[in-house]
Formats: structure tokens, sequence, C-alpha cells
């Protein structure tokens, strides 16, 4: 049986396909980031979702990848059982590492569905920002906050229910699905 928050992130993802809409995942680079593409990979390698492009946008996320990559010896017994019999866990089919500002930019008008994650976590600052400020206001796409979301953050402001929150200085309305993971 798959863990509950597999499910609801399969279930998540599914939905968001369907409505063929953007799922945003604001995510920290280190650990939270690594956990996500290695559920991406086994939901897409074992069928529980269709492959849609995903964009791994964080320079800081893709080199620490790197580093899980060199160093599989470290990792939990499970992530070294899968490695070993070949699966690149962290080699998410149709994912799309987005170093430059320029491949940042473009993922916003890449067609839809597709995933994005971006630092940060908490959404106070890095591209995710900007990620939100051109798909809040889809009631087709799904902002899926998978942490802790501190007091005063844009996360926690959104996840407590905000319809309009402050972005670059202007209003942005929360018209898209939010959903949490912990």
């Amino acid at each position: 049986a798959l863990p509950i928050w597999t499910v609801r992130l399969e279930t998540i993802i599914q939905d968001t396909i369907r409505e063929h809409g953007t799922l945003m995942i604001p995510s920290f680079s280190l650990e939270r980031t690594q956990e996500i593409l290695s559920e991406l990979d086994s939901l897409v390698r074992n069928g529980r979702i269709s492959p849609v492009p995903i964009y791994l946008d964080s320079p800081l996320a893709i080199e620490i990848t790197q580093v899980y990559r060199k160093y599989p010896d470290y990792l939990n017994k499970h992530a070294r059982g899968l490695i070993q019999s070949g699966d690149d866990i962290f080699n998410v089919p149709g994912l799309v590492l987005a170093r430059t500002r320029e491949e940042s930019m473009a993922i916003n008008t890449a067609p839809d569905p597709k995933i994005v994650i971006a630092g940060s976590g908490m959404m106070n600052g890095g591209r995710i920002v900007h990620h939100a400020e051109h798909h809040l206001d889809e009631s087709r796409a799904t902002l899926l906050l998978v942490g802790y979301q501190a007091v005063n953050t844009l996360g926690r402001l959104i996840q407590s229910g905000e319809k309009t929150v402050t972005i670059h200085n202007r209003p942005v309305e929360v018209r898209c699905r939010v959903e949490t993971i912990s």
C-alpha cells in the first residue's frame, strides 16, 4: 500500500492534468525537492500518473540533486535499492531543468498540463513567486504546499484562504485550488 501522502499527491496531479492546468509546488532546495522528484518518478514509472512536463526551476535544487546522485550510499535503504536496480530516482520522465532566468520565464508560456517545482518552499522569494503571479488566478491551476508555512509568508497567506495576495506590489487573485501535504 502506498503512503497516504503519495496517494494524495497522485490524486492532486491527476486532477490538475485532467483540468489541463499548472501544478505549482513551492519546495525547499534541500531534501524536499529530492523527495518530490523521487515520488514523481515512482508515480510516472508505475503508470499511476500520465507523463507531463515537470519543470525543476531552481538552480540550487538542481545542484543539490547532483550531490544526492553522487553519494547514493547516504540515501535511505529504499532509495539505495531503487538506484541499485537501475532506477535514476531523480530523473523523472518528462523532467526539464531550468537553470537560467530565460528558461524559468519560458515555463509560464509552455503548454499545460505541467508541473512546476520551484523555490522557495514558503513562497517568500525565489522563482515560485513568478509562477504564482502567472497562475494563482487560474481556476484550473493548483498550488500544492508541501511543508510548513511560517506566519506572514506568502505561502501561509494563501494556505489560510486569502482571496487576494500582493505579489511584486500588485494584487493577484487566488482562484486556483490550494492543497497542502505535510
